[in-house]
């Protein structure tokens, strides 16, 4: 199962031989541009990516961050700068939208045309994901190459399971959010993801009724268990409240995509459950997987059984 298919569009009009040797001199150094795409989550994925080639090829890099309708919110208004040598990170600018965005309907995929001209080898949407899941070796296509470029919404490359997304730091603000929130956590208490509005396969393959039988286990196992629920949706909340009461901690803040309060909103979210002890999640979101991997906590999906 693809992760991100749901927020990719694929154009391919030429077809690259990405497994063919590429022959270049020892004195040219390999570069690449990538294009974090979809949700906060799927971008966080992206660069941990990113980052983890950086480390394993010492490669100069460029990451390109576009505000859109995915995640309307520029990356310094969520975090502090990235830290990393080899890597220049930056927002995009005007001409970025014609020469390095993601080829697709809206933009008659002409930046398709300017990557192919200036880059060795192109990697593009479903491409990344395929690839991915195939175990292709993108050490050595950057290293084959002396120009590369990825559009991408999972994390293409593997990292440091320890310290996953350990570049990533809050700005203050922010984090002052998080400490508040998970201030009465105990060891009991556990994290729970619902995802609903946007995610119409989360909602016919984990329905709230498997959360609610999955949450009463934990209740028998330890009685003075606590949940942080964090949803897109209030009315979930006010459902789980109803049955668990004050055993329910969570934030009655909408989130949303579409303004930059709303993602800094689900970046507390985020955070707040990597202090759980452990999440139970949605199926098909990689939202609270990205949690469990930045607090290195045990995490478990809900999915109805087919």
């Amino acid at each position: 199962m693809w992760h991100c298919m749901s927020c990719c569009e694929t154009f391919y009009p030429r077809r690259q031989n990405f497994n063919k040797p590429v022959k270049r001199s020892m004195a040219m150094k390999s570069s690449i541009t990538l294009i974090p795409y979809g949700g906060l989550a799927n971008r966080m994925k992206a660069m941990e990516a990113l980052i983890a080639l950086i480390q394993d090829t010492n490669v100069r890099a460029t990451a390109i961050w576009f505000k859109d309708k995915g995640l309307n919110c520029s990356f310094e208004r969520l975090f502090q700068p990235l830290d990393i040598p080899q890597l220049t990170f930056r927002n995009a600018i005007l001409t970025d939208y014609l020469l390095n965005h993601r080829p697709r309907k809206n933009n008659f995929y002409i930046p398709y045309l300017f990557e192919t001209i200036r880059f060795s080898s192109c990697l593009h949407e479903d491409e990344v994901t395929q690839r991915t899941y195939q175990n292709f070796d993108f050490r050595q296509w950057v290293l084959s190459n002396r120009k590369t470029y990825l559009s991408a919404c999972l994390q293409f490359y593997p990292g440091d399971k320890q310290n996953s997304f350990s570049s990533f730091i809050p700005i203050p603000e922010l984090q002052e959010r998080i400490n508040e929130r998970s201030r009465d956590f105990t060891p009991h208490t556990i994290g729970i993801h619902i995802r609903r509005t946007d995610n119409i396969i989360s909602i016919e393959k984990s329905p709230t009724e498997l959360f609610i039988l999955r949450m009463k286990e934990e209740v028998k196992i330890h009685d003075d268990v606590s949940f942080y629920l964090a949803s897109d949706s209030p009315e979930e909340k006010k459902k789980l409240i109803a049955i668990f009461g004050n055993r329910i901690i969570t934030d009655y803040t909408p989130v949303s995509r579409s303004t930059p309060e709303g993602v800094q909103d689900a970046l507390v979210e985020l955070y707040t459950l990597s202090r759980t002890q452990k999440i139970i999640g949605s199926y098909y979101s990689s939202y609270s997987e990205t949690a469990a991997d930045i607090g290195n906590i045990p995490h478990e999906k809900i999915k109805r059984k087919t």
